[in-house]
């Protein structure tokens, strides 16, 4: 009975991994989107905007990003984990 249990987490892949993983690329690209959304799209999204302007558009967009590296790193570190934990069982 236990073969199967473990046999059957091995195959099912590590979900909080991949969701760090995919919260992460959407960080990045929300950072990238907000410091070069002139270039990406041909105008200033954020134009109006009284918040997001000048060098506060760039610390939110690097902000951002550094989430984004969190959360990938943090992904990274579970995936880790979880195949350790596996390696354990048998």
């Amino acid at each position: 009975m236990q073969t199967r249990k473990t046999s059957r987490r091995k195959s099912t892949p590590n979900v909080r991994a991949m969701m760090d993983y995919f919260m992460a690329s959407l960080m990045v690209f929300f950072g990238v989107f907000i410091m070069f959304s002139e270039k990406i799209i041909g105008y200033d999204y954020f134009e109006g905007s009284n918040f997001v302007t000048g060098k506060m558009k760039w610390i939110i967009g690097i902000l951002f990003m550094l989430y984004g590296v969190f959360k990938a790193y943090r992904g990274y570190v579970a995936a880790k984990l979880e195949k350790e934990f596996d390696h354990e069982d048998e």
